[in-house]
């Protein structure tokens, strides 16, 4: 057998989850051609999948020493590199991957996530530069070209850039109406209006882009509708928690804090707990250990089968959270955590109602919200974003009418967007016991 024709074995193997097989295959080719470039990669891989990611990269590196143009293995190298938590290495090794390949999709999308922490932002600034000027036909380059400048406090330089990305075919943008929303940001809310018209009358029965419209031109909505925001979480469920990594994701840790400091006042585990909009599970992990019974809610599948490969929850449900709550469940769940799900809901009042008829008596709620920080004006407010904010005297007015105790609240940053701090507040209700009704 021809030592290409065993390498594509081993592959067809690790990728059909066969390692044994793939390591045979690939100790096969090293063993007649241990200078085997491909073999030296596909091996680095295998041993990262089996957990010793110091053997992977030492592998990488000798395939990379011999084929040094390998522009996959490049990228290969800075995923594994940011898993074991050498950014400053995985960034360099992504812009490698770039320059011997401009238009290497994966590798720009991984520069794109790290470039939302502007950790390396004045290094990079430059090179996105020189890419979109040697190549202007580059939408990535256009994009992140943007995001630098946004995080480097070039806002009108920014605004040009996303402009330009503008005028590429809607179909390369995994989320179409991403640059329109930030434009409108940036004060040019004309050129955004224009180009969501284009998008609405190109794709007339996309709810996501018919939502963010709306959001764009202010219109007075009292939630995201459930076709949004399931279509919107399926379309990057499997990126989702890399995404958030990359923009200093805090709220799943701020609403576990609070939980454990429950459960300490408590002196005992909550009996069944409820994970409204679980997502692909972020918070599930960090308040186990603290309830006997575990649920989860969410509208998107997608975010459901993450959730489920945890293997921490007792039981998962698809479905929307007011629907859910309100239909003939006994009231019985002493915990509910609500982690940056209700900046999907502005009218809050349909929520607290039928949290009050699912709370069992002393039940709680902890959640968080985007702050809007207003003393007056709306109770609530839905940016370019798609997102809603909301004022903490409305949540507690909407507590109380259902009949809830608005019991503490704790202001701080909930993650960074283009190197702003988004702030919040993570709050804790209570459901009156049974001598308290």
């Amino acid at each position: 057998m021809q030592i290409d024709e065993r390498l594509q074995q081993g592959i067809s193997a690790h990728r059909s989850g066969n390692l044994e097989a793939a390591l045979s295959a690939y100790k096969d080719v090293l063993s007649e051609d241990p200078d085997h470039a491909d073999g030296l990669h596909f091996l680095g891989l295998l041993h990262f999948d089996a957990g010793k990611a110091d053997n992977a990269v030492a592998l990488i590196h000798a395939s990379l020493e011999r084929n040094p143009g390998n522009f996959s293995a490049w990228n290969n190298l800075g995923n594994i590199l940011k898993l074991s938590g050498d950014k400053d290495e995985a960034l360099k090794a992504y812009l490698r991957a770039v320059e011997i390949e401009v238009r290497h999709e994966e590798a720009w999308k991984n520069i794109s996530m790290m470039l939302q922490e502007a950790s390396n932002n004045d290094e990079l600034l430059p090179m996105l530069r020189e890419v979109v000027r040697l190549d202007p036909n580059n939408h990535s380059g256009w994009h992140n070209f943007g995001i630098s400048l946004m995080l480097a406090g070039k806002r009108e330089e920014a605004a040009d850039a996303f402009e330009r990305c503008l005028q590429f075919p809607p179909d390369v943008w995994s989320d179409k109406g991403w640059h329109p929303r930030v434009l409108c940001a940036l004060g040019r809310a004309e050129v955004a209006t224009r180009h969501m018209e284009m998008l609405v009358a190109t794709f007339p029965d996309d709810p996501v882009i018919r939502y963010q419209f709306a959001a764009i031109r202010g219109e007075d909505l009292s939630l995201a509708p459930a076709d949004y925001v399931r279509d919107h979480f399926d379309s990057f469920s499997e990126s989702f928690d890399d995404v958030l990594n990359g923009l200093g994701y805090q709220a799943p840790k701020l609403v576990a804090e609070e939980v454990a400091e429950l459960a300490r006042e408590r002196d005992l585990p909550f009996a069944h707990v409820v994970d409204l909009g679980c997502g692909t599970g972020l918070c599930g992990p960090l308040i186990r250990d603290h309830c006997a019974r575990l649920t989860g809610i969410d509208l998107s599948p997608g975010m459901l089968r993450k959730a489920a490969a945890l293997k921490v929850y007792d039981f998962l449900v698809e479905g929307e959270l007011v629907g859910f709550l309100s239909s003939d469940l006994p009231a019985h769940f002493d915990l509910a955590v609500c982690v940056d799900t209700l900046c999907y809901l502005g009218d809050l009042e349909p929520f607290m109602q039928a949290l009050a008829g699912a709370l069992a008596p002393d039940g709680m709620l902890v959640a968080s919200v985007e702050h809007l920080d207003t003393s007056d004006g709306p109770d609530y407010r839905v940016d370019a974003t798609g997102r809603y904010a909301h004022r903490p005297e409305y949540l507690k007015r909407c507590a109380e009418a259902a009949g809830l105790l608005y019991a503490r609240e704790k202001r701080d940053i909930l993650r960074k967007e283009l190197g702003k701090d988004v702030n919040g507040l993570v709050f804790h209700i209570r459901k009156p016991g049974a001598s308290q009704t």
